[in-house]
């Protein structure tokens, strides 16, 4: 029984740990802001940036729904709320700084990464409730934000304005 009691603990400070350690890899869309302002800007008048805000409550504290919803599952901090660059980019803890970030390489192979439709695909699945089914050829210039949109979509109001 002692044994038993002393597994459990041991699993869940493990469990813990584990998720902290993992919150810490991650930036915020905030830090990115800093330096990326313009996709920010498209990012925020997208739906990702809300889509938390599309569950009821008891659905906000439910990390099944938040897988999809959310940045981190199992994180109640504000500053990862919604669908954040991270989520698609991976943790910035290695790649957000200034000199990585203009070594593409080196980016990279710190954890910077490019989301491809197999990546959408995980959330957006023929199960999620929609209208049509998600097509990511149709729905991709919706949220694009690189260099390409950019010459495309131009300047972007600021998120305040309408």
């Amino acid at each position: 029984m002692r044994l038993t009691k002393t597994l459990l603990v041991t699993s869940c400070v493990v469990g813990l740990v584990a998720v902290a350690a993992r919150a810490q890899s991650y930036i915020g869309a905030e830090r990115c802001k800093t330096c990326h302002e313009w996709e920010y800007k498209q990012w925020a008048q997208g739906p990702h940036a809300e889509a938390h805000k599309s569950l009821s409550q008891e659905q906000r504290g439910d990390a099944k729904c938040n897988t999809c919803h959310s940045t981190l599952p199992e994180e109640t901090d504000k500053r990862f709320a919604g669908v954040q660059c991270e989520r698609c980019h991976g943790p910035g803890r290695y790649y957000h700084r200034r000199y990585v970030m203009r070594d593409r390489e080196l980016a990279r192979a710190v954890g910077l990464t490019d989301p491809k439709a197999a990546h959408c695909m995980q959330c957006h699945t023929e199960g999620t409730p929609s209208i049509e089914p998600f097509d990511f050829e149709k729905m991709w210039p919706r949220i694009s934000h690189g260099k390409e949109a950019r010459a495309t979509k131009g300047p972007t109001k600021s998120p305040e304005t309408p």
